[in-house]
């Protein structure tokens, strides 16, 4: 069985492909490449609303009602729209945010039970998105509605039919899925300006959203009512927030309604400041045009040519959603809400520069870091210096911090990866290495953190003491590996003499009877049952086929381990062409499967390179090729996993281009396949580097010939300095037989 894409849609995507285009040309207007409506049906759980690259907003319209498929806050097959609310997350397998909704109206209005409220139905053919700008007609109200964003702002566009009764509700108490509103204040400053704050936890513990919005035209009245949250668990019942509604009257020359709406996590006083800096004016066709002309900018780091428009389509819609986490976590001003619940100081121009928040570490340090390393530099500088910071104000590393807070989700301590990347590329000054290396160290000898100090004595994570466990113990290994880079690159030998060796620990649970990595006790035997095709407590996410290959590291080793390349070979081929059976119980998170393959899931990205390793490239070329054509397409349903923050298209981003970060901190990169006859990658130096394959197909992927700056190479693998340097790959390709 092969989970692939394969839903039509017909008429509605026809629709849906004409709203997401321009007229001008594709190399011009980039942005009208981008569809942010792949992803939006099946597992993807994106929103197709706005945001600035990396912005602290996203504001995007929400269907109203909890689920898993509503994550995002918005699920395709859905026909109903109860708000826009600021700020969501792209891709993730959690339910939190929605924060500050506001939802136009005309009498008389529809309401759902519970958590649905006010709601107007819409079509698919009267809605638009593309980087930058969406739009939706409420069907019920006759209300159009446009939206914008800056980083810190965002401003939407009502369109209402003449009427003296055009109604914005301002929903404190909207509440969907892990997120509790637990206190609000609405507060009227004038006839169009209003402010306050939505206090929420969630996945976030403490989400604190401050806002100040300003309406284009004064309202006729308001009322503000104080109602009593009744949610699905009744810890949270009783607690009272705030709901206003502010109403307009429309004329047949005057019928829009423009808010600008500026959100902080530090005070009220802070969002108007945030507002003053980004949005002064109501000018929405302004703000439109220059936040196209700033996406514009940034996708014209890379540029594709040939393929087919879908195949260009999901390439730069990928290459948006790499740019939609981490968020930007400071106000104008560079004040900041600290993970210790203080208020902290902004950086020094040059020294550090912006706060970051929603880092899906256990996620993006495979690809989307690796990725920024090339096209955002400075602000791979900001994140590194954001996860010290954090380090400073918690006393380790983020693990998955989202709106200031740590939320502990997932494993590994995987901000060590994404520091030790930048320093090795020279992406940081010296001057920082040693507070960067303290960090790592002391973030990998929590004892009393997940299993760490049980993995220290005893060479791994014990499966009766400790959950996830053989995942645990490879995601640490890994991590380790890259401290004892770090500290070899500074001349700190004993420290990379102790990491190098917990860095293999990865050993310890490989068995050779079965040939996979099992779980194993804290008696030294093995947990009885092991079924590696099993989704258990004792590995995260996945199964034994999955995790048997979390050995980036060390692949070499790996391969000694299972008894040299011919029987790794073997492995890797029973990997992709042992199908699940009808009888298999697949998790939400088994998605994307190509025999015990998940494309799905990020414990697979790197497994169809590993072939490079063994002298077999035309097999990784041929899975490479395979995934990126049935994986991702330019539908609603165009994803066949969790977007996860952007790793999900980094993947498919690096993967396009022809090569892949298997090990990222090794600044290698495993050759793939390309997928258009020519990518451009303009490098911040001034400098690019080019791919050229010609010809390239579905059937036309294996590569016969491959030159680097018109000399052989002889292996399947780019280093860093050959693509930071500039140059040119050229392919040369032949229809596989």
């Amino acid at each position: 069985m092969k989970n692939r894409i394969t839903r039509p849609f017909g008429l509605l995507v026809a629709a849906l492909f004409a709203a997401s285009c321009s007229h001008a040309p594709e190399s011009d207007d980039l942005a009208s490449l981008v569809n942010p409506f792949i992803g939006t049906d099946g597992p993807g759980n994106v929103y197709p609303g706005v945001s600035a690259p990396f912005g602290m907003v996203q504001l995007s319209p929400d269907n109203g009602t909890s689920g898993w498929d509503r994550i995002a806050g918005y699920f395709w097959p859905d026909t109903t729209i109860a708000g826009f609310s600021h700020t969501h997350l792209s891709g993730t397998g959690a339910g939190d945010l929605y924060d500050i909704s506001f939802m136009p109206a005309v009498p008389p209005f529809k309401t759902g039970k519970g958590e649905l409220g006010v709601y107007s139905t819409f079509r698919h053919d009267d809605e638009q998105a593309q980087a930058g700008y969406y739009s939706v007609l409420l069907k019920d109200y006759d209300t159009r509605v446009e939206l914008a964003a800056t980083e810190r702002c965002g401003m939407q566009r009502y369109t209402f039919p003449v009427t003296d009764r055009a109604t914005v509700f301002v929903d404190l108490s909207k509440a969907m899925n892990w997120d509790y509103t637990m206190g609000s204040y609405l507060r009227v400053v004038d006839d169009r300006t209003i402010e306050g704050y939505r206090f929420s936890e969630g996945w976030a513990p403490d989400q604190r959203v401050y806002f100040t919005a300003q309406f284009s035209q004064p309202f006729a009245s308001y009322t503000i009512d104080t109602v009593v949250s009744v949610h699905r668990d009744s810890t949270y019942n009783g607690i009272r927030s705030h709901i206003g509604r502010f109403v307009f009257r429309t004329t047949k020359e005057n019928r829009s309604v423009t808010v600008r709406t500026a959100i902080s996590a530090v005070d009220i006083e802070g969002a108007r400041r945030n507002l003053a800096a980004e949005m002064p004016s109501f000018h929405f066709d302004s703000v439109r045009a220059a936040q196209r002309a700033v996406w514009n900018a940034e996708l014209a780091k890379i540029e594709v040519r040939g393929g087919t428009h879908d195949e260009r389509v999901s390439f730069y819609t990928a290459l948006y959603r790499t740019m939609l986490a981490p968020t930007l976590f400071d106000d104008a001003d560079g004040r900041y809400f600290g993970p210790d619940g203080r208020i902290h100081a902004g950086k020094v121009p040059g020294e550090g520069g912006h706060n970051y928040s929603t880092f899906s570490l256990w996620d993006t340090y495979r690809a989307a870091h690796p990725l920024y390393t090339f096209t955002q530099p400075e602000r791979v500088k900001e994140m590194v210096t954001s996860m010290l910071d954090f380090y400073d104000q918690q006393g380790m590393l983020p693990v998955w911090p989202l709106w200031g807070n740590e939320t502990d989700m997932m494993i590994g301590y995987h901000a060590v990866p994404v520091l030790v990347e930048a320093a090795l590329k020279g992406l940081l000054p010296d001057s920082t290495l040693d507070r960067v290396l303290t960090a790592c160290v002391a973030t990998a000898n929590r004892d009393d953190y997940r299993g760490i100090g049980l993995y220290k004595m005893l060479g791994y994570v014990p499966a009766d003491l400790e959950t996830e466990s053989l995942s645990k113990t490879l995601e640490y290994a890994y991590d380790d590996h890259c401290i004892a880079q770090l500290a070899r690159r500074m001349g700190r030998d004993s420290l990379y003499n102790e990491f190098i060796l917990r860095s293999k620990s990865y050993m310890n649970l490989y068995q050779p009877a079965s040939g996979f990595m099992q779980p194993r006790l804290s008696t030294n035997e093995w947990l009885p049952g092991f079924d590696p095709k099993a989704y258990t407590e004792h590995i995260t996410e996945s199964n034994g086929w999955q995790y048997l290959w979390a050995v980036q590291q060390d692949v070499e080793g790996l391969i000694r381990l299972m008894r040299g390349p011919e029987q790794f070979e073997k492995r890797l081929d029973e990997m992709f062409t042992l199908d699940p059976e009808a009888t298999d119980s697949l998790p939400i998170f088994s998605t994307g499967m190509i025999g015990q393959y998940a494309h799905g899931n990020e414990p697979s990205h790197h497994v169809a390179y590993l072939y490079d390793y063994i002298g077999k490239p035309e097999k990784t070329q041929r899975y490479v090729s395979e995934i990126m054509r049935t994986q991702y397409a330019n539908r609603p349903d165009g994803l066949c996993g969790n977007e996860d923050c952007g790793q999900m298209s980094a993947w498919y981003v690096f993967s396009a281009l022809g090569f892949y970060p298997v090990d990222p901190v090794s600044l290698n990169y495993a050759i793939g396949t390309p997928l258009f006859e020519e990518s451009i990658i303009r490098l911040p130096n001034g400098k690019s580097f080019t791919v050229r394959a010609p010809g390239v197909s579905a059937k036309r992927y294996r590569i016969e010939k491959m030159t680097l700056n018109g000399h052989l190479l002889s292996t399947p693998f780019l280093t860093w300095r050959d693509i930071v340097s500039g140059g040119e790959l050229d392919i040369v390709l032949r229809e596989e037989e």
